[in-house]
């Protein structure tokens, strides 16, 4: 036991370790193929650099994260700790998804309602093969919620494609988390760190006794390793950006490992808690201003930040270290602290984002006397 767990962890380290020079190394040639392809993107009103930035970041990451995968996976390592390797098929059958889409969409620039067909399509491949949520904990108790209320099997070779309600539920999930990504890709190395953040808290959760799974531990450690890789490009001054890719394929990796054990969920979600809650609340304000609700603009939290007067770095590592220090507490928490943690976090990412919308229109008020 002891030294199935001294391989399972030299195995982990060595992955991460790859995976991040694997990443860094990839970057280069992606930013060659990005100026080379005129994959770039260019000053606007939401991005404020002074120049062209090449794109494709997410290039590099997803080669790391497949190559990895695909050789520890045929290798029998992971399969041997307890991962379907049909789970595995979809999620980089998902990842390539996204990889094309977004590549496509930082060349082409796809309308909206083009773009989101490439996350639909890999969070459904993710459900066909076997990957959903199929209980919630009941916060009175130590018992669980079953969501497989109905459940067959439309084609004999996967396993129980359709199940309600979780499969809605882990569509929404999928949906949600990939696209929370997707909207914070507006500051240097943000999505990176946090990306980074959450793998690695998920990893620390599947290492320890309650939960061991050292193949979710492992993929998360690859994950956070290609990030973490990527992320000297990435920090401000950027030298290259994720990209759609980049960015749509980190929110739908922390969603794929949340899933894989339900108790990763509420982990991930403390991480996300504040993103996805200024997502709904720049959503909303769109919608009542008359805008279209997917309209990029400078209203979101990191942005207003921004305009009052909040350094560029400053914003990334305060964000990074809300999302690290509602992390690591929720590691502590039962269910009830938990949900207790995440409203907490709702609550300060709504007046956070009064707070400083407000001094930045102070700000720009006083710009202009």
């Amino acid at each position: 036991m002891i030294e199935g767990k001294l391989i399972a962890a030299v195995v982990f380290a060595v992955a991460v370790a790859v995976a991040v020079v694997l990443s860094w190394v990839l970057a280069f040639y992606s930013r060659r193929m990005a100026w080379r392809f005129k994959a770039l993107s260019y000053p606007d009103e939401r991005r404020k650099q002074a120049t062209p930035m090449p794109q494709w970041g997410g290039l590099g990451i997803c080669l790391a994260i497949i190559i990895l995968i695909g050789l520890l996976d045929g290798a029998g390592f992971l399969e041997q700790t307890g991962l379907d390797s049909l789970q595995l098929t979809g999620f980089l059958i998902g990842l390539i998804v996204l990889l094309v889409g977004g590549m496509v969409d930082d060349k082409k620039s796809l309308p909206a309602h083009i773009q989101i067909i490439f996350p639909i399509v890999a969070a459904l491949i993710v459900l066909a093969t076997g990957t959903s949520i199929i209980q919630v904990t009941n916060p009175l108790d130590a018992r669980g919620f079953s969501l497989m209320w109905w459940s067959r099997d439309l084609v004999a070779w996967l396993p129980g494609v359709t199940s309600f309600p979780g499969d809605l539920m882990t569509l929404a999930w999928m949906i949600v988390a990939t696209y929370t990504m997707k909207i914070l890709d507006g500051l240097d190395g943000l999505v990176d760190g946090l990306t980074v953040i959450g793998a690695g808290l998920v990893a620390a959760l599947s290492f320890s006794p309650a939960y061991y799974q050292p193949a979710v531990a492992t993929i998360s450690g690859i994950v956070g390793g290609a990030y973490l890789g990527f992320l000297p490009h990435n920090r401000h001054p950027a030298k290259q950006y994720l990209g759609e890719a980049g960015s749509l394929i980190a929110g739908f990796s922390l969603g794929f490992l949340a899933i894989l054990s339900t108790a990763k969920i509420a982990i991930a979600l403390a991480v996300l808690a504040i993103p996805i809650t200024d997502l709904f609340l720049v959503a909303l304000g769109r919608i009542r201003r008359g805008e279209p609700w997917y309209k990029g603009d400078r209203t979101h939290l990191h942005f207003r930040l921004l305009s009052a007067g909040v350094p560029h770095r400053i914003a990334v590592y305060l964000l990074w270290a809300v999302s690290l220090a509602a992390g690591v507490i929720a590691l502590t928490l039962q269910t009830q602290g938990k949900i207790f943690l995440v409203v907490a976090l709702v609550v300060t990412a709504a007046l956070s984002s009064y707070v400083a919308g407000y001094k930045s229109k102070k700000r720009n008020a006083a710009g202009q006397l």
